[in-house]
């Protein structure tokens, strides 16, 4: 017997399944404490933290911690030069200030997250969105080439839940028409390595988050990462407004003032973090291909992106769904419920987003359109995550997770969009 066999639920005629779902007052699948949430603190990230307490100084430029992160974080990716920052959306906000003299437009994906679209007003310019691949879960290479032009300083190419978007094409349209390349690989930090037939990401600057939901799980903590020595130069300028990297007291006469300075306590996790980078990558691929194996026979579903992909970052493990696979009508309803069945059986299942980036953002002119980005709003209409699939979570809890995709699936095979309406409480049969 396969263990994908051996996770489905034991069938019992004389019992209707979905009286059995957690959500109707059976027994969850997922224990409760069972999970480890991350970041997954260990003894040694709160030793650094002490270590921080302990040396009294807190300041950005003059604690060894900083440089000493940025230069390990350097030689794991290879290629780039690296400056922490406050957050990845400053990351994304200092790149696009060195580039805004460009032009005055940025095209960028509707399917994207307001913290790496915000600052593109922040700079003084206007986001052109177009529609993603519905396949790949990024930019439309298509798409983003036609919008390109002498009015347009850089194209924001946004890498989500650990998929690396190459787009070799729009990245070449790019470097032919002056526009600057940018990617926000904050969900995929293995997009910063050689990993593009063994090569790095043709790119001006890369964004990279440091929160604490992220691969570096350290708090509130940014980086840009460029082999541009003049965009070095600009992210002190606008990050350090009254002091120098080397702790003189310099005030820059053309700062912006931004103080866009690391946190050092964060600093000092995501330094620890990085020497275990590749286990924990490869724990969350090998989590998301576990996954994947045991639910990949259910109806309806499919992932995201590959999970036997060896490069991508798994930073959760996305899926959607197919409603009309399922008798339900096209739209979230049944994205909806088998989230809600889901969390009642213990399983850390979220929806991201539920409309496009623009409708985030009221100061975004509103000419755009929900309706012109078709695969945009399939996928928000679709998609869910399972979040938990870090370390030490491992196959064990995969399994677990396993057994109550079907648990909820054939429940929903028996009963079909009625259960909806059980689950509800509108409905008695």
């Amino acid at each position: 017997m396969s263990r994908h066999e051996s996770i489905k639920p034991e069938k019992n005629s004389g019992s209707r399944p979905e009286m059995k779902l957690a959500l109707l007052g059976g027994e969850r699948v997922v224990p409760s404490g069972r999970i480890i949430r991350w970041p997954a603190a260990q003894k040694e990230h709160l030793d650094a933290l002490r270590e921080v307490v302990d040396s009294g100084r807190y300041h950005r430029v003059n604690h060894p911690i900083v440089t000493g992160m940025e230069q390990n974080l350097a030689t794991w990716a290879g290629n780039w030069k690296v400056r922490a920052v406050g957050s990845g959306t400053a990351a994304i906000h200092i790149a696009l200030d060195y580039v805004k003299n460009r032009g005055e437009h940025v095209v960028t994906a509707a399917l994207n997250w307001p913290g790496a679209v915000g600052p593109i007003l922040s700079s003084g310019l206007r986001p052109e969105f177009v529609d993603v691949d519905i396949d790949l879960v990024g930019i439309d290479q298509a798409a983003s080439v036609e919008r390109f032009g002498a009015d347009v300083s850089a194209v924001l190419i946004t890498h989500l839940f650990g998929n690396n978007i190459s787009v070799p094409h729009a990245r070449s349209a790019a470097r032919a028409q002056g526009v600057a390349v940018i990617d926000d690989v904050c969900q995929s930090i293995g997009a910063t390595k050689a990993i593009f037939n063994g090569a790095h990401l043709d790119s001006d600057a890369l964004a990279l988050s440091g929160n604490g939901a992220k691969h570096l799980g350290a708090g509130e903590l940014g980086f840009i990462l460029t082999k541009d020595v003049d965009l070095i130069e600009h992210v002190d300028r606008v990050s350090l407004s009254s002091s120098s990297r080397n702790g003189e007291r310099i005030f820059y006469p053309h700062s912006k003032a931004y103080n866009y300075r690391p946190n050092v306590f964060s600093s000092a996790v995501a330094n620890k973090r990085i020497y275990d980078l590749d286990d924990q990558l490869q724990v969350r691929r090998d989590n998301g291909e576990t996954l994947w194996k045991m639910i990949c026979g259910l109806s309806g579903l499919r992932p995201l992106f590959n999970p036997s992909d060896d490069n991508q970052s798994m930073l959760n493990f996305p899926v959607r769904i197919e409603p009309e696979a399922l008798g339900f009508r096209s739209g979230p309803e049944a994205r909806n419920l088998l989230v809600q069945l889901l969390e009642a059986e213990g399983v850390p299942v979220s929806v991201w987003l539920t409309k496009p980036v623009f409708e985030y953002l009221p100061n975004i002119p509103d000419h755009w359109r929900a309706s012109d980005f078709p695969n945009t709003v399939k996928i928000l209409d679709t998609m869910f995550y399972v979040s938990e699939i870090a370390p030490p979570n491992g196959p064990e809890v995969m399994e677990l997770y396993a057994e109550a995709f079907h648990k909820v699936w054939e429940a929903l095979s028996t009963v079909g969009p009625k259960l909806a309406d059980i689950a509800a409480g509108t409905h008695r049969t």
